[in-house]
């Protein structure tokens, strides 16, 4: 079934500011395709303690041309028939022409739910294992049966949400969930660091568009973590907000993240954009420069480029220098968003994203 206006809120913000955004649209409709084509692929493999979950642009619903990050999440007893199921996967992945993962060892494998729900914090909790978990909350996509999957991240919100007892007893009239947003603030962290040992890694190959993907979609997915503890504040029912004040209980809040987190990025950076009434020139500058990167990576010769393009051309190379006015419309517009347009947005971000 095609979205409508009304469940939409891309469509919705399209309609009200009078823009149109059609790398956009044809990222989610090619999105749609390569799902269903995934989904006859995969069909019959997991079985209800494992689930096939689909990360990246795929997740996002912003297929241009990439690789599929998948992973076999196992939430049951160990079974030596997993690994026999994941190397199915690939194998139907790789016969159906989609790119293996990254070399990186986070995707294309298997991930055991206890790792992401128990290994929270510490020196147990790894880069990959943080990657994995953070994920799995702002940009995962379940193929075929979601029993696992539904059951992993019930328990991963449950988790961030019970433990924090400033949200749940604190005398800070702000009901946002701070152990989760720290680890979200630490994904965006390590990978921004992590950026520059892949580029000492890769001697540099791949520079250009991993650096594109850093200025766009990762921080996308920043913002937009963001935007989703911000909603246990501004967007969530009364009666979720009310439990958490008189009966210190997180179910309500819980549910209502449960159901915020299944909106891809864009589409939560739609709805606060629609919800909080902010100002049209930001919401175009958001999405148009949004809608200008996903037509570049859908350019082949511009993302070859990308790809190729030597450090010492990086001053002086058009298409680098389209990514960096781009970046920049994109950057101009969150800042409005968080700190100009809205006072209570403003409130927030200065409140927890920066002290």
């Amino acid at each position: 079934m095609e979205p409508s206006l009304q469940t939409d809120p891309i469509l919705n913000l399209q309609s009200q500011v009078g823009e149109e955004w059609p790398a956009i649209q044809q990222a989610r409709k090619t999105t749609a395709e390569i799902n269903a084509k995934l989904a006859k692929a995969l069909e019959g493999l997991p079985s209800t303690d494992a689930a096939i979950v689909a990360f990246g642009s795929l997740a996002r619903k912003e297929w241009t041309k990439s690789d599929v990050d998948w992973t076999l999440l196992i939430d049951g007893q160990a079974d030596p028939e997993h690994l026999g199921i994941a190397q199915k996967v690939a194998q139907k992945l790789e016969s159906e022409g989609f790119t293996a993962p990254g070399s990186s060892g986070i995707f294309g494998n298997m991930t055991f739910s206890h790792d992401l729900i128990q290994k929270i914090g510490g020196r147990e909790d790894t880069n990959e294992n943080t990657t994995r978990r953070v994920l799995l909350i702002q940009e995962s996509e379940v193929l075929g049966k979601p029993d696992a999957y539904t059951r992993t991240l019930k328990h991963i919100l449950s988790r961030y949400l019970k433990d924090d007892r400033g949200l749940r007893f604190g005398t800070i009239p702000f009901k946002v969930p701070r152990i989760l947003l720290n680890d979200i603030v630490r994904y965006w962290r390590t990978i921004t660091v992590d950026f520059v040992d892949k580029q000492r890694v890769h001697a540099g190959h791949g520079w250009g568009l991993r650096n594109a993907k850093l200025r766009m979609s990762r921080k996308l997915i920043f913002a937009t973590g963001m935007l989703t503890c911000f909603s246990c504040e501004l967007l969530s029912c009364n009666g979720a907000r009310e439990d958490l004040l008189k009966n210190h209980s997180t179910v309500a809040m819980e549910e209502h993240l449960r159901t915020f987190v299944q909106k891809t990025p864009l589409e939560i950076l739609a709805t606060f954009l629609l919800e909080r009434r902010i100002k049209r020139e930001t919401a175009v500058k958001l999405f148009s420069s949004y809608n200008a990167f996903l037509a570049l990576l859908g350019d082949a010769d511009k993302r070859d480029r990308l790809k190729k393009l030597p450090f010492d051309e990086i001053p002086t190379d058009a298409v680098f220098g389209e990514v960096r006015s781009i970046s920049h419309v994109f950057q101009q517009g969150l800042t409005a968003m968080f700190f100009d347009d809205d006072e209570k947005l403003r409130e927030l971000t200065i409140f927890y994203g920066v002290f």
